[in-house]
Formats: structure tokens, sequence, C-alpha cells
């Protein structure tokens, strides 16, 4: 007797808990209205997960529990909420109010809206997400050669602003007769912030360096700064623009030393085609402003593709191209390579 009422209290408890969103169709849906933004609403449901709703499909839905409500103009109210046509009715500790749809920017669950709040002012070792990959290739025989290729990406990206850090490097080898020669050593990589200004312009800060046996440089250091253009924002495709001025400062084994004034040209471009698979492209132009001219350019394409959890194979592509090399070097250094990773946070790229 009383374990049947446990049980019936529990499904009491339950059934108080759930909230109900009708559609226009008829359909009733139960579940834990996680929030309403960006024309969706999303239900967390005990059988079927949570679950995303276009909000032009929904007809009303009533939560008893208390949801944050923020108007367009930044205000919040918190309440049980009910809606119905193009109202929605708050029950406040000091009554009800009642908000036009029309006003309404964004609906979030208690938990929501702390996450999201979190979010605003995380700390500086918080949400980044990113991940590593390794490729080795080896042959021993007729042959000996050995190649490695690493690298690394991770971001952190807030409302207000974004750190990104990309570092490559490819190390190869090749023995004859017992001699072993280095027929390639390059490592390069960049740490850029951007800061928003409004929803679609923001600042840049780049700093980038190399280094390349191939091209005989011993050290390239290229800060810039300028303006970007969110040209693309979207869950699955961004696009940044980028434009602005920086310095460039290289020394070479010949020993040649350049300090130049350049532009800085560039994009950022990813696209998620499935929840297991996204490329990326990005290009970088710096025309160089004094020392007679000349340019140089950055250009790399990747794909990843989740196989199990966090791991992921990777093909990444890249092209360095230098308008004047030293003497004897060719302009262009192709790089392609592949192999496993491994991803961290919930939004590796």
């Amino acid at each position: 007797m009383l374990k049947t009422s446990v049980c019936f209290v529990l499904m009491c408890c339950t059934a108080m808990l759930a909230e109900q969103v009708t559609l226009k169709n008829g359909d009733r849906l139960t579940g834990a209205i996680v929030n309403v933004s960006d024309k969706k609403l999303t239900l967390k449901t005990a059988y079927a997960g949570t679950i995303s709703i276009d909000w032009d499909s929904v007809a009303s839905f009533s939560s008893e529990q208390p949801m944050v409500v923020t108007r367009t103009d930044k205000q919040t109210v918190s309440g049980a909420v009910t809606t119905k046509d193009s109202e929605v009715a708050v029950t406040t500790p000091s009554g009800m109010q009642t908000i036009p749809m029309a006003d309404v920017a964004v609906m979030r669950s208690p938990a929501d809206q702390a996450a999201y709040e979190k979010s605003l002012h995380p700390g500086m070792l918080e949400g980044w997400a990113g991940g590593g990959n390794f490729g080795l290739a080896l042959a021993r025989g007729n042959s000996d050669t050995t190649n490695v290729a690493l690298g690394f990406n991770a971001a952190r990206e807030t409302t207000k602003d974004k750190w990104t850090i990309q570092a490559v490097s490819l190390y190869s080898t090749s023995t004859a007769d017992n001699v072993t020669t280095t027929t390639a050593n390059a490592l390069g990589g960049f740490i850029r912030y951007d800061r928003n200004l409004t929803k679609r312009l923001f600042a840049f800060g780049l700093l980038a360096g190399s280094y390349d046996h191939a091209q005989d440089l011993d050290v390239r250091i290229s800060p810039s700064g300028g303006l970007g253009f969110h040209a693309i924002a979207t869950k699955a495709t961004t696009l940044d623009l980028l434009g602005g001025f920086g310095y460039t400062y290289e020394h070479y084994s010949t020993p040649l030393t350049n300090n130049l004034m350049n532009a800085t040209i560039g994009d950022e471009f990813n696209h998620k085609f499935t929840p297991n698979t996204s490329v990326f492209q990005d290009f970088y132009f710096f025309p160089y402003l004094n020392g007679g001219g000349g340019y140089r350019g950055v250009f790399d394409f990747g794909i990843a593709s989740k196989l199990y959890r966090a791991l992921t194979w990777n093909l990444n592509f890249g092209d360095r191209y230098n308008s004047r090399p030293v003497e004897g070097k060719k302009n262009n250094d192709l790089l392609l390579t592949t192999g496993l990773g491994l991803t961290f946070g919930a939004k590796a790229k």
C-alpha cells in the first residue's frame, strides 16, 4: 500500500512539473520548457529528449514553473508563463503582467538563464573549445622516411568577444646511404582577438609567427589589427571578412632581414554539414607597403569528421606563398596532411 502511495505521489509531482505546448495542428506536447529564442521553442521531454519546435507552429503554451522573460528593452520579469495569440501573461509575486509577444526578446528557464548570464562573463580559462590532430607516415627498407604532422586549434567565444589560437607543424626526414636529410621542418600559428562593436562589426588584433626550414626562414613575426565584418553568422555557417594594417619582421639564415609595413586582408569561413562533419577555410593576404612592394599569402582548408565521441578524422591543405623568396627558393610551399584528432569543449571547431 505504501509503495503504491509513493508511486502515486511521484506521478502527481511529475504531472505538476510537466509543461504543455499546444501546436496549431492540435497536437499537445508535455515536458520542461528550456527556452524560447531565435523563433524556436526548446522543450526537454522524457520520451524524445530535447526537441526544437518552430515558433510559428506553436498555438500556445503554459509553464507553471517560473521562467525569465527578457523584453526587447532588456528588462526582465520572472514567473509562471501562459501564452495565447500574441500576448504573454507572466504571474509574478506582485501580480500578473501582460506583455505583447512583439516586445519579448527571449524566454528562458531559471537554469538556462543562469547559464546564459555566466556565459557573458566567463573566466579566462573557461569556455575554450577546439582540438588537436596528429599524422604520422613511416617508410623503412629500401627507403627510410619519417613524416610527422601536428595541429592545434582552440577558441573561446562570448557574446562580446572571441579568442582564437591556431598552430600547425610539419616535420619530415629522409635517409639515404646513412645520411639523414631534413626535407621539411615548418612551424606556424597565430593568436587573434576579436571585440564586437555592433552585431556585425568587430575590431581585431592578430599576432602571427612562423618558421620554415625549406625557405631558410629563421623567424617571421607579424602583428596586425583592424576591423572585421560578420558577413554570415548562423549556427551552421559563419563568414568573417577582415581588413587592416600591420608590421612584418623576417630573418633568414642567408642572413637577410626585412622590416616591412603591410596591409592585412582576409576571410575566415566555417560550415557544419552535419553534426559530425564540418569544413573550414581561411585566407590572409599581406601586401607590403614599403621595401619595394611584394606580398605574402596564407591559405588553409580543412575537413573534420567525428568518428567516435571526441575522436575525429582530419584532412588539411595549406598553401604558403611569398612573392619574394630568398635566392634559390620557390614561391610556394604546399602542405597536405591527414590524421586523427581529439576535440575538447562543447563547440569544437
